[in-house]
Parts: C-alpha cells; sequence; structure tokens
C-alpha cells in the first residue's frame, strides 16, 4: 500500500523525489488518462508562471509505460 504524503511545496516534493525522478504533466487529458490507467500522481500544485492552471507531478519509473501507451492512443504529428 502507498503512503501519501502531503506536501506544502513544490521544492518539498521536489526534495523527496529529486527533480529527475519526476515528471511534470500540464495537460489534463494526458493526467486523467494516466490516473484511469492507474498512475497516481505525487504531487498536484498550481502550474509555476502561470496562475489559474495545475500541474500534475508523476514519478518518471511509473510513467513510462503508460506514457507509450498515451503516444499509441493520441499519437502527435
Amino acid at each position: 500500500m502507498r503512503t501519501t504524503i502531503n506536501f506544502n511545496s513544490l521544492e518539498e516534493a521536489i526534495d523527496c523525489y529529486g527533480r529527475e525522478n519526476l515528471i511534470p504533466i500540464d495537460n489534463l487529458k494526458q493526467a486523467i488518462f494516466y490516473i484511469k490507467h492507474g498512475c497516481q500522481p505525487r504531487f498536484v500544485w498550481e502550474k509555476e508562471n502561470t496562475t489559474g492552471k495545475i500541474t500534475f507531478w508523476f514519478l518518471k519509473s511509473e510513467t513510462a509505460y503508460i506514457y507509450q501507451k498515451w503516444l499509441d492512443t493520441y499519437p502527435h504529428k
């Protein structure tokens, strides 16, 4: 069972997981796709330098498989 950590800032999440281990997802449709496929964000925070927008922060190690499914489902041109 995964323990939930309640961070008070993005810096705390980065200190815990390491910046190189976190993937920011700003696209709501993509974040919902990841969550729907069982990959939960480790942190949700207001997007840097953009008021009123949010970023979902996922662990890189947990997103590789789902990212490939995302690319297969929503090919980018």
